[in-house]
Formats: C-alpha cells, sequence, structure tokens
C-alpha cells in the first residue's frame, strides 16, 4: 500500500534534520499547517507541495511514485503512473515512470472544472512546454493571463511565476513537458 502524503514529508523532513519550524520557513506556512500535513489532516494545493519539494531537495513526484528502478524505454498504455493531487481537483498521468538521470518530465494532466495551482509559483531554472489537448486552461505567467483551447499550445521559462486555472465548463487535459523534472 502507497506510504500516506504527509508520512512521506515527515520523514523526508527528519532525514535532513529540519524541523517543523525550519520547513514551514522554507515553503512560507504557518508551523500548524506542517504539523497538519505530517497528520495527514489537510490537502495541500499544488503550488504548496513544489515549494515543499524543493525546501526538501526532491522531485514533485517523488512525493507520489514508489521506488521502481527497471529501467523501461517504452510506457505500454495504462502502466504509466497516476497522481491524483490531494485536493481531488487535478490529477497527473506521466508518460515515463523513472524520471531518474531524465532530461525531460512527460506527463498528462487533467484539471476538472474550477481546479488548478491556486496561485503562483516558479522552479529554479527550466522550461515547460504544454498543449491543451481538449477542454480549455487559463496559464498565468506574471501578471499576463492567457486563454487557451483546445490544440492551443505554450512554451515558457519555468523561473517566471506561473500558474493555471481551468475556467472551463469540462475537464481540460494538457500534454505537459518540463524540463528538467521538477524537484
Amino acid at each position: 500500500m502507497m506510504e500516506e502524503l504527509g508520512t512521506k514529508i515527515k520523514k523526508l523532513r527528519n532525514s535532513r534534520r529540519l524541523t517543523q519550524t525550519n520547513l514551514a520557513e522554507k515553503v512560507g506556512c504557518s508551523i500548524g499547517y506542517i504539523s497538519q500535513l505530517e497528520k495527514d489532516t489537510v490537502n495541500p494545493s499544488i503550488a504548496v507541495l513544489k515549494k515543499i519539494a524543493v525546501a526538501l531537495d526532491v522531485r514533485l513526484v517523488d512525493f507520489f511514485l514508489e521506488p521502481d528502478k527497471q529501467e523501461e524505454i517504452v510506457t505500454k498504455s495504462g502502466k504509466g503512473f497516476e497522481i491524483k493531487y490531494p485536493q481531488g481537483d487535478a490529477s497527473i498521468f506521466l508518460l515515463v515512470r523513472d524520471l531518474e538521470g531524465k532530461y525531460m518530465e512527460p506527463l498528462i494532466a487533467r484539471f476538472k472544472p474550477g481546479s488548478g495551482s491556486s496561485g503562483l509559483y516558479s522552479h529554479s531554472g527550466g522550461q515547460e512546454f504544454g498543449f491543451v489537448v481538449s477542454g480549455e486552461l487559463d496559464l498565468m505567467l506574471e501578471d499576463k493571463k492567457y486563454k487557451l483551447k483546445q490544440s492551443d499550445s505554450f512554451y515558457f521559462d519555468s523561473r517566471r511565476p506561473h500558474g493555471y486555472v481551468n475556467n472551463g465548463k469540462e475537464v481540460s487535459e494538457v500534454i505537459w513537458v518540463i524540463c528538467p523534472p521538477t524537484y
């Protein structure tokens, strides 16, 4: 059975000899929130999870993947890995199971109406590309908003503050490639 998100975060925090106070300061949230997160009593947003991943020096997907050291060249249909974010309105289907040593993180992201990143965030160095397969997606880059529809694509520097939200009436599906994989 997959280990709970809060338990993984606590183990990672402890292995790095960080207190809840240290992690809260790095993430920009309260100690109480970190405590609740580690007890699995709150569901963090995607933006908060990314900040925690950066603070713990891990990839975002490491919170959800179980170790698999077998190299795979081909990922057969249904053999990828689906990540359902704790808030339940977004999911990501990794198109490559093991990202270790990879230069790109290809995925399919699905967002229910009203779901998104819950604010702007950025990554250190890297680029992102996306192609809207279906539905709509509002992409925010710094102070600009781009309304994307089916067959639209985007490409931007990951260091720029960015976020996204599905303001449409149906699920949006986006092929998303992040280079290098998010940490």
